[in-house]
C-alpha cells in the first residue's frame, strides 16, 4: 500500500472541480519533489504530502477509502494477504495492521481481513472536516530494507522493535498509536437545556428573565428581526426597553424607515388587533430607534 496514490484517488474525487485540478496539480508536485522531501526527514515529507487533503469531509475519506480499497487493493489482499494475519489470529495472538497509509484505506483493507488493530497516518478533523495536519504519531516510509532487517518468519515482531521502526518515544506511545480498526464515532454533545423538574430544578422562565431587561436588536428590518421583534412586543410585555439598531437609508431616517416597517408588514397585524388604538403608547414606551451602522469601514 503506497502513499502517493490513495492521496492521489482521493484528490481526483474532490468536492468541486477547481479543488480537483488545485489538489491534481499539488499531488503531481509532491510526486516530482517527494524523493528529496524523504531524503531531507521523513516525518515531515509524509506530513506535507498529505496536507493537499485539507478541506474534505471526514465521509467523503471514509467513501472514498473503501472505494479505492475496492478498486485498487481487494484482489492482491484476497491472493496473498489473506492466510497469514488468519494463522497467527488461531494462535491467539491479537493481530495489529501497520501501514504508512491513511486510516480510511487501511480500516476497509483490516476488516477484509479480520484484523481488529491497526497503526495508520490519521488526519486531523474540526466539524467533519480534514485540516490537513497529520497527529501523531506520523507512520513514515520505513526505509527499503526494513522488512529484512526486523521482520520475523511468521510477522511477529517485539514492542521495542515497533518503537524504534516507527520511531515512538516508548511503549506508551505505541499503546496509543494502535486504534480499532472499526470507526469509533465521538458522541455529539448538544446544548440542551432540560425544562421538567427532575434534570433541572429551579424552573426556567423567559418573562423572568428578560423582565425588566434592556436589549438591543440589530437586523430588525429583516424578516427574523420583524418576527422576533413582534413575538416579543406580544408574548412579553414584560420586558422593559428594546433599541433598534436602523440604519439609515439615503433621505430615509432611522425613525421613518421604523415606522413604514410597523405599518406595511403584516407580521405586526397580531399587535393590532391586540392594543388597536393602545399601540402606539406601547411602541413609545417599548421602543427606542437608534440610527447607526454596524458596517467596518475602510
Amino acid at each position: 500500500m503506497t502513499t502517493v496514490r490513495p492521496i492521489a484517488f482521493f484528490t481526483w474525487n474532490s468536492q468541486t472541480f477547481i479543488a480537483r485540478a488545485a489538489r491534481r496539480s499539488l499531488v503531481l508536485l509532491m510526486a516530482l519533489l517527494r524523493p528529496f522531501l524523504y531524503a531531507a526527514n521523513r516525518v515531515a515529507a509524509t506530513r506535507i504530502v498529505h496536507a493537499v487533503l485539507r478541506g474534505i469531509t471526514r465521509d467523503r475519506l471514509d467513501l472514498l477509502g473503501e472505494e479505492e480499497f475496492r478498486i485498487q487493493a481487494e484482489a492482491a489482499a484476497q491472493t496473498r494477504g489473506s492466510a497469514a494475519p488468519e494463522g497467527v489470529a488461531g494462535d491467539g495472538a491479537d493481530v495489529v495492521l501497520v501501514s504508512q497509509g491513511l486510516e480510511h484505506v487501511m480500516r476497509p483493507l483490516a476488516r477484509h481481513l479480520g484484523v481488529r488493530w491497526i497503526i495508520a497516518n490519521r488526519l486531523d478533523f474540526r466539524d467533519g472536516v480534514a485540516t490537513g495536519r497529520l497527529l501523531s504519531p506520523v507512520i513514515r516510509p520505513r526505509g527499503l530494507f526494513a522488512r529484512i532487517r526486523e521482520a520475523g518468519p511468521d510477522g511477529q515482531q517485539s514492542p521495542a522493535r515497533w518503537v524504534r521502526a516507527l520511531g515512538l518515544r516508548g511503549p506508551k506511545a505505541l499503546a496509543s498509536a494502535i486504534v480499532p480498526a472499526v470507526r469509533v464515532e465521538s458522541p455529539r454533545v448538544r446544548p440542551i437545556v432540560y425544562f421538567d423538574e427532575k434534570r433541572y430544578p429551579a424552573r426556567f422562565s423567559v418573562r423572568k428573565a428578560l423582565g425588566g431587561k434592556r436589549v438591543m436588536l440589530i437586523g430588525v428590518t429583516g424578516f427574523i428581526g420583524k418576527v422576533w421583534l413582534a413575538n416579543t412586543l406580544l408574548d412579553l410585555p414584560e420586558i422593559g426597553k428594546l433599541y433598534l439598531l436602523i440604519r439609515r437609508q439615503k433621505s430615509s431616517p432611522a425613525q421613518l424607515r421604523f415606522e413604514k416597517m410597523i405599518e406595511g408588514s403584516p407580521v405586526f397585524d397580531p399587535l393590532f388587533d391586540k392594543y388597536g388604538d393602545r399601540l402606539g403608547a406601547l411602541l413609545a414606551e417599548k421602543i427606542e430607534v437608534v440610527e447607526g451602522d454596524v458596517r467596518s469601514r475602510a
